[in-house]
Protein backbone atom coordinates (compact mmCIF):
# COMPACT_ATOMS: atom_id res chain seq x y z
CA UNK A 1 0.00 0.00 0.00
CA UNK A 2 1.61 3.38 -0.91
CA UNK A 3 0.76 5.52 1.83
CA UNK A 4 2.12 9.00 -0.40
CA UNK A 5 -0.74 8.50 -2.80
CA UNK A 6 -3.70 10.25 -2.26
CA UNK A 7 -6.45 9.48 -5.02
CA UNK A 8 -8.34 12.74 -6.27
CA UNK A 9 -11.98 12.34 -8.19
CA UNK A 10 -12.84 15.72 -10.10
CA UNK A 11 -16.34 15.41 -11.48
CA UNK A 12 -17.00 19.20 -11.59
CA UNK A 13 -15.64 19.48 -15.23
CA UNK A 14 -17.73 16.61 -16.64
CA UNK A 15 -21.15 18.24 -15.33
CA UNK A 16 -24.06 17.01 -17.98
CA UNK A 17 -21.76 16.05 -20.85
CA UNK A 18 -24.43 12.57 -21.45
CA UNK A 19 -27.39 14.76 -21.42
CA UNK A 20 -30.47 13.31 -20.00
CA UNK A 21 -28.33 10.46 -18.52
CA UNK A 22 -26.68 13.40 -16.16
CA UNK A 23 -30.16 15.33 -15.42
CA UNK A 24 -30.66 14.09 -12.08
CA UNK A 25 -27.27 12.49 -11.45
CA UNK A 26 -23.53 13.76 -11.19
CA UNK A 27 -21.34 11.36 -14.26
CA UNK A 28 -19.63 9.32 -11.95
CA UNK A 29 -22.88 7.85 -10.86
CA UNK A 30 -24.02 6.92 -14.35
CA UNK A 31 -24.87 3.13 -13.78
CA UNK A 32 -22.73 1.14 -16.42
CA UNK A 33 -23.44 -2.36 -17.67
CA UNK A 34 -25.88 -3.32 -15.30
CA UNK A 35 -24.29 -3.15 -11.71
CA UNK A 36 -21.51 -0.78 -12.21
CA UNK A 37 -21.44 3.00 -12.08
CA UNK A 38 -18.75 4.94 -14.14
CA UNK A 39 -17.01 5.97 -10.77
CA UNK A 40 -16.76 2.52 -9.59
CA UNK A 41 -13.33 1.92 -12.25
CA UNK A 42 -11.65 4.75 -11.41
CA UNK A 43 -12.23 4.31 -7.74
CA UNK A 44 -10.91 0.39 -8.26
CA UNK A 45 -7.67 1.55 -10.02
CA UNK A 46 -6.59 4.36 -7.34
CA UNK A 47 -7.07 1.51 -4.62
CA UNK A 48 -5.51 -1.01 -6.86
CA UNK A 49 -2.54 1.09 -7.07
CA UNK A 50 -2.15 1.83 -3.49
CA UNK A 51 -4.01 5.00 -2.85
CA UNK A 52 -6.26 4.17 0.34
CA UNK A 53 -7.73 7.92 0.92
CA UNK A 54 -9.50 9.22 -1.70
CA UNK A 55 -11.68 12.84 -1.97
CA UNK A 56 -15.06 13.05 -4.69
CA UNK A 57 -15.14 16.47 -5.71
CA UNK A 58 -18.92 15.75 -6.71
CA UNK A 59 -20.42 19.27 -7.87
CA UNK A 60 -23.83 19.56 -7.26
CA UNK A 61 -25.85 16.63 -8.01
CA UNK A 62 -24.35 13.85 -5.44
CA UNK A 63 -27.13 12.44 -3.39
CA UNK A 64 -26.81 9.28 -5.27
CA UNK A 65 -23.01 9.24 -4.95
CA UNK A 66 -23.56 9.12 -0.70
CA UNK A 67 -25.66 6.63 -1.41
CA UNK A 68 -23.11 4.67 -3.66
CA UNK A 69 -20.14 5.27 -1.92
CA UNK A 70 -21.60 4.58 1.94
CA UNK A 71 -19.33 1.43 2.42
CA UNK A 72 -15.46 1.92 1.57
CA UNK A 73 -15.08 -1.62 2.49
CA UNK A 74 -16.91 -3.01 -1.16
CA UNK A 75 -14.37 -0.75 -2.90
CA UNK A 76 -11.44 -2.69 -1.07
CA UNK A 77 -10.21 0.55 1.21
CA UNK A 78 -10.08 -1.29 4.22
CA UNK A 79 -8.87 -0.60 7.69
CA UNK A 80 -9.21 2.39 10.11
CA UNK A 81 -6.88 4.59 7.17
CA UNK A 82 -8.95 3.75 4.09
CA UNK A 83 -11.25 6.53 3.47
CA UNK A 84 -13.63 7.91 0.65
CA UNK A 85 -14.87 11.68 1.26
CA UNK A 86 -17.65 12.57 -1.15
CA UNK A 87 -16.80 16.49 -1.20
CA UNK A 88 -19.67 18.79 -2.36
CA UNK A 89 -19.15 22.53 -3.09
CA UNK A 90 -18.96 24.93 -0.27
CA UNK A 91 -22.24 27.38 -1.05
CA UNK A 92 -21.31 29.90 0.94
CA UNK A 93 -17.85 30.37 0.82
CA UNK A 94 -17.81 34.20 0.67
CA UNK A 95 -14.18 34.00 -1.05
CA UNK A 96 -15.21 31.82 -3.70
CA UNK A 97 -14.49 34.22 -6.63
CA UNK A 98 -14.51 30.96 -9.05
CA UNK A 99 -16.76 29.40 -11.24
CA UNK A 100 -15.12 26.43 -12.66
CA UNK A 101 -13.27 23.64 -10.51
CA UNK A 102 -10.85 25.57 -8.80
CA UNK A 103 -13.48 26.44 -5.84
CA UNK A 104 -12.86 22.42 -4.88
CA UNK A 105 -9.55 22.72 -4.76
CA UNK A 106 -9.74 25.87 -2.90
CA UNK A 107 -12.56 25.25 -0.29
CA UNK A 108 -11.37 21.29 0.10
CA UNK A 109 -7.62 22.25 0.86
CA UNK A 110 -7.79 20.54 3.88
CA UNK A 111 -7.97 17.44 2.42
CA UNK A 112 -4.15 18.45 0.98
CA UNK A 113 -2.61 19.78 3.73
CA UNK A 114 -3.69 16.99 6.23
CA UNK A 115 -2.59 14.23 4.14
CA UNK A 116 1.11 13.02 5.23
CA UNK A 117 2.02 11.58 1.81
CA UNK A 118 3.71 13.99 -1.11
CA UNK A 119 2.03 12.86 -4.74
CA UNK A 120 -1.78 13.26 -5.97
CA UNK A 121 -3.45 11.42 -9.06
CA UNK A 122 -6.22 12.80 -9.86
CA UNK A 123 -9.07 11.27 -12.42
CA UNK A 124 -12.62 12.15 -13.62
CA UNK A 125 -14.82 9.61 -15.07
CA UNK A 126 -14.97 10.16 -18.77
CA UNK A 127 -12.45 7.27 -19.08
CA UNK A 128 -12.89 3.74 -17.78
CA UNK A 129 -10.01 1.31 -17.80
CA UNK A 130 -9.67 -1.91 -15.83
CA UNK A 131 -5.78 -0.38 -15.16
CA UNK A 132 -3.27 -0.59 -11.81
CA UNK A 133 -1.28 2.63 -11.61
CA UNK A 134 1.36 1.65 -10.02
CA UNK A 135 3.88 1.14 -12.51
CA UNK A 136 3.03 4.93 -13.44
CA UNK A 137 3.09 6.21 -9.74
CA UNK A 138 6.92 4.39 -9.56
CA UNK A 139 7.94 6.25 -12.96
CA UNK A 140 6.76 9.48 -11.84
CA UNK A 141 8.06 9.22 -8.80
CA UNK A 142 11.70 7.64 -9.69
CA UNK A 143 12.02 10.63 -12.52
CA UNK A 144 11.00 13.35 -10.15
CA UNK A 145 8.40 14.46 -12.51
CA UNK A 146 6.17 17.45 -11.02
CA UNK A 147 3.33 15.93 -12.85
CA UNK A 148 3.00 12.55 -14.95
CA UNK A 149 0.06 12.33 -17.49
CA UNK A 150 -1.43 9.30 -18.45
CA UNK A 151 -2.46 8.59 -21.79
CA UNK A 152 -2.40 5.36 -24.66
CA UNK A 153 -0.70 5.64 -28.05
CA UNK A 154 -2.66 4.06 -30.34
CA UNK A 155 -1.80 3.45 -33.97
CA UNK A 156 -4.95 4.28 -35.82
CA UNK A 157 -6.02 7.59 -33.43
CA UNK A 158 -10.03 7.19 -33.38
CA UNK A 159 -11.90 10.81 -34.64
CA UNK A 160 -13.53 11.58 -31.56
CA UNK A 161 -13.43 14.57 -29.33
CA UNK A 162 -11.19 13.33 -27.07
CA UNK A 163 -8.23 15.43 -25.59
CA UNK A 164 -4.52 14.37 -27.26
CA UNK A 165 -1.00 15.28 -26.19
CA UNK A 166 1.80 16.60 -27.88
CA UNK A 167 5.00 14.86 -26.47
CA UNK A 168 8.77 15.44 -27.06
CA UNK A 169 11.67 13.70 -25.83
CA UNK A 170 9.17 11.95 -23.11
CA UNK A 171 7.47 14.81 -22.16
CA UNK A 172 3.98 16.62 -22.74
CA UNK A 173 4.49 19.92 -24.17
CA UNK A 174 0.88 21.22 -25.20
CA UNK A 175 -2.64 19.70 -25.60
CA UNK A 176 -4.65 19.28 -28.87
CA UNK A 177 -7.94 18.02 -30.37
CA UNK A 178 -5.88 16.87 -33.72
CA UNK A 179 -7.69 13.49 -35.05
CA UNK A 180 -3.94 12.19 -36.35
CA UNK A 181 -2.43 12.64 -32.78
CA UNK A 182 -2.58 9.39 -31.11
CA UNK A 183 -1.69 10.20 -28.18
CA UNK A 184 -4.91 9.83 -26.16
CA UNK A 185 -5.42 11.54 -22.94
CA UNK A 186 -7.46 9.81 -20.16
CA UNK A 187 -7.94 12.58 -17.81
CA UNK A 188 -5.88 11.00 -15.21
CA UNK A 189 -2.58 12.46 -14.35
CA UNK A 190 0.08 11.90 -11.15
CA UNK A 191 0.55 15.47 -8.98
CA UNK A 192 3.30 16.60 -6.46
CA UNK A 193 1.28 17.86 -3.41
CA UNK A 194 3.11 21.22 -3.31
CA UNK A 195 2.81 21.58 -7.11
CA UNK A 196 -0.92 21.29 -6.68
CA UNK A 197 -0.80 23.85 -3.67
CA UNK A 198 1.35 26.40 -5.45
CA UNK A 199 -1.91 25.95 -8.74
CA UNK A 200 -4.55 26.04 -6.12
CA UNK A 201 -2.42 29.99 -4.72
CA UNK A 202 -1.90 30.93 -8.22
CA UNK A 203 -5.23 30.57 -9.58
CA UNK A 204 -6.68 32.20 -6.64
CA UNK A 205 -4.58 35.38 -6.83
CA UNK A 206 -4.76 35.63 -10.30
CA UNK A 207 -8.95 35.61 -10.55
CA UNK A 208 -8.40 31.87 -12.99
CA UNK A 209 -11.16 29.84 -12.56
CA UNK A 210 -10.18 26.45 -13.83
CA UNK A 211 -7.73 24.43 -12.07
CA UNK A 212 -6.35 21.90 -15.15
CA UNK A 213 -7.04 24.78 -17.80
CA UNK A 214 -5.62 28.12 -16.07
CA UNK A 215 -3.58 26.54 -13.86
CA UNK A 216 -1.63 23.00 -15.64
CA UNK A 217 -2.61 23.46 -19.44
CA UNK A 218 -1.47 27.43 -19.53
CA UNK A 219 1.77 27.28 -17.60
CA UNK A 220 3.01 23.88 -18.92
CA UNK A 221 6.45 24.66 -19.98
CA UNK A 222 7.16 25.48 -16.16
CA UNK A 223 6.64 22.08 -15.33
CA UNK A 224 8.67 18.83 -15.56
CA UNK A 225 5.99 16.65 -16.88
CA UNK A 226 5.95 13.24 -18.35
CA UNK A 227 3.73 10.63 -20.41
CA UNK A 228 2.81 7.14 -19.53
CA UNK A 229 1.32 4.80 -21.86
CA UNK A 230 -1.00 2.58 -20.02
CA UNK A 231 -1.17 -0.20 -22.74
CA UNK A 232 -4.46 -1.50 -21.26
CA UNK A 233 -8.54 -2.01 -22.68
CA UNK A 234 -10.25 1.56 -22.47
CA UNK A 235 -13.45 3.22 -22.88
CA UNK A 236 -14.49 7.05 -22.88
CA UNK A 237 -17.48 8.81 -22.71
CA UNK A 238 -18.17 12.20 -24.38
CA UNK A 239 -21.53 11.64 -25.82
CA UNK A 240 -25.11 8.93 -25.13
CA UNK A 241 -23.57 7.55 -28.40
CA UNK A 242 -20.14 6.88 -27.05
CA UNK A 243 -22.13 5.68 -23.82
CA UNK A 244 -24.14 2.82 -25.90
CA UNK A 245 -21.36 2.21 -28.24
CA UNK A 246 -19.27 0.95 -25.19
CA UNK A 247 -21.95 -0.78 -23.33
CA UNK A 248 -22.65 -2.89 -26.68
CA UNK A 249 -18.66 -3.44 -27.31
CA UNK A 250 -18.29 -5.08 -24.05
CA UNK A 251 -21.46 -7.39 -24.34
CA UNK A 252 -18.85 -9.70 -26.54
CA UNK A 253 -18.40 -12.42 -23.60
CA UNK A 254 -14.47 -12.14 -24.29
CA UNK A 255 -14.36 -8.43 -24.04
CA UNK A 256 -16.46 -8.20 -21.19
CA UNK A 257 -14.30 -11.06 -18.98
CA UNK A 258 -11.14 -8.77 -20.14
CA UNK A 259 -12.35 -5.41 -18.83
CA UNK A 260 -14.20 -6.80 -15.66
CA UNK A 261 -11.86 -9.47 -14.66
CA UNK A 262 -8.85 -9.59 -16.66
CA UNK A 263 -6.13 -7.32 -14.29
CA UNK A 264 -7.86 -7.55 -11.55
CA UNK A 265 -12.05 -7.32 -10.74
CA UNK A 266 -13.92 -4.00 -11.40
CA UNK A 267 -15.28 -3.65 -7.59
CA UNK A 268 -18.84 -1.69 -7.03
CA UNK A 269 -21.50 -1.45 -4.24
CA UNK A 270 -22.60 -5.13 -2.91
CA UNK A 271 -26.08 -5.98 -3.56
CA UNK A 272 -28.47 -8.19 -1.79
CA UNK A 273 -30.78 -8.77 -4.59
CA UNK A 274 -32.07 -12.31 -4.98
CA UNK A 275 -30.79 -13.62 -8.78
CA UNK A 276 -32.44 -13.19 -11.95
CA UNK A 277 -36.30 -14.82 -12.12
CA UNK A 278 -36.54 -16.33 -15.90
CA UNK A 279 -40.31 -17.51 -15.99
CA UNK A 280 -41.30 -20.12 -18.72
CA UNK A 281 -41.44 -18.31 -21.93
CA UNK A 282 -38.69 -16.00 -21.57
CA UNK A 283 -35.54 -16.17 -24.06
CA UNK A 284 -32.34 -14.23 -23.02
CA UNK A 285 -29.40 -13.81 -26.41
CA UNK A 286 -26.22 -11.92 -25.49
CA UNK A 287 -27.05 -9.91 -23.29
CA UNK A 288 -26.43 -8.67 -19.24
CA UNK A 289 -29.14 -9.01 -16.90
CA UNK A 290 -28.13 -7.94 -13.18
CA UNK A 291 -29.37 -9.57 -10.05
CA UNK A 292 -33.07 -8.89 -8.96
CA UNK A 293 -34.83 -8.72 -12.57
CA UNK A 294 -37.76 -10.88 -13.52
CA UNK A 295 -38.10 -11.82 -17.09
CA UNK A 296 -41.10 -13.15 -18.72
CA UNK A 297 -40.18 -11.69 -22.33
CA UNK A 298 -37.34 -11.79 -24.75
CA UNK A 299 -34.13 -9.56 -24.08
CA UNK A 300 -31.57 -9.52 -26.81
CA UNK A 301 -28.13 -7.65 -27.62
CA UNK A 302 -29.00 -6.03 -24.55
CA UNK A 303 -27.94 -4.38 -20.81
CA UNK A 304 -30.82 -4.94 -18.10
CA UNK A 305 -30.11 -3.79 -14.53
CA UNK A 306 -31.54 -4.73 -10.72
CA UNK A 307 -34.78 -4.96 -10.32
CA UNK A 308 -36.28 -4.88 -13.43
CA UNK A 309 -39.61 -6.46 -14.81
CA UNK A 310 -40.02 -7.45 -18.22
CA UNK A 311 -43.51 -8.96 -19.06
CA UNK A 312 -45.14 -11.49 -20.96
CA UNK A 313 -44.58 -11.44 -24.74
CA UNK A 314 -42.49 -8.02 -24.19
CA UNK A 315 -39.33 -7.93 -26.80
CA UNK A 316 -35.96 -5.77 -26.10
CA UNK A 317 -33.41 -5.53 -28.40
CA UNK A 318 -30.02 -3.54 -28.71
CA UNK A 319 -30.87 -1.94 -25.36
CA UNK A 320 -29.97 -0.05 -21.81
CA UNK A 321 -32.37 -0.63 -19.30
CA UNK A 322 -31.29 1.11 -16.29
CA UNK A 323 -32.83 -0.27 -12.50
CA UNK A 324 -36.27 -0.86 -11.30
CA UNK A 325 -37.61 -0.23 -14.67
CA UNK A 326 -41.41 -1.95 -15.59
CA UNK A 327 -42.02 -3.22 -18.93
CA UNK A 328 -44.96 -4.59 -19.63
CA UNK A 329 -46.56 -7.25 -21.65
CA UNK A 330 -46.31 -6.85 -25.45
CA UNK A 331 -44.03 -3.79 -25.08
CA UNK A 332 -41.11 -3.74 -28.51
CA UNK A 333 -37.95 -1.80 -27.17
CA UNK A 334 -34.93 -1.40 -29.83
CA UNK A 335 -31.92 1.07 -29.91
CA UNK A 336 -33.61 2.33 -26.60
CA UNK A 337 -31.79 3.71 -23.13
CA UNK A 338 -34.22 3.14 -20.42
CA UNK A 339 -33.25 5.94 -17.61
CA UNK A 340 -34.21 5.03 -13.89
CA UNK A 341 -37.89 3.76 -12.28
CA UNK A 342 -39.50 3.72 -16.32
CA UNK A 343 -42.74 2.69 -16.55
CA UNK A 344 -43.59 1.32 -20.36
CA UNK A 345 -46.99 0.51 -20.75
CA UNK A 346 -48.50 -2.65 -22.46
CA UNK A 347 -48.06 -2.80 -26.19
CA UNK A 348 -46.00 0.05 -26.51
CA UNK A 349 -43.45 0.41 -29.20
CA UNK A 350 -40.23 2.80 -29.07
CA UNK A 351 -37.26 2.38 -31.48
CA UNK A 352 -34.08 4.59 -31.92
CA UNK A 353 -30.78 3.68 -34.07
CA UNK A 354 -27.63 2.52 -33.67
CA UNK A 355 -26.64 6.28 -34.69
CA UNK A 356 -28.81 7.74 -32.21
CA UNK A 357 -30.35 5.66 -29.48
CA UNK A 358 -34.03 6.50 -28.11
CA UNK A 359 -33.40 8.07 -24.88
CA UNK A 360 -36.37 8.45 -21.93
CA UNK A 361 -35.69 9.86 -19.15
CA UNK A 362 -36.15 8.97 -15.32
CA UNK A 363 -39.24 8.07 -13.80
CA UNK A 364 -41.07 8.78 -17.28
CA UNK A 365 -44.11 6.98 -17.91
CA UNK A 366 -45.08 6.03 -21.71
Amino acid sequence: MDKELLGLINLQPEQDYLDELTYFRSSGSIPFMGRYRLIDFTITNMANSGANVIGVFAGHKFRSLLDHLNRKEDFGLEGRQGKIFVLPPDWNDPSDISQGDLKHFHNHSDLFRRFKGDQVIVSGTQFISNTDYTEAVRYHKENDKDITFIGEEVENPPNSPVLRMATEDGRVTGFTHDQDNGHLYTGVYIIKKEVLMNIVRFCIDNYKPSFFHNGIREKLDEYDTGFYDIKAKTHYFYSVQSYFNNSMALLDKDRYREFFYGQKKVKTKVSTNPPTLYKKESHAKRSILANGATVEGTVENSVISRNVTIGKGATIRNSIIFANCIIEPGVHLENVILDKDVTITEGRQLMGSEEKPYVVAKRSRI
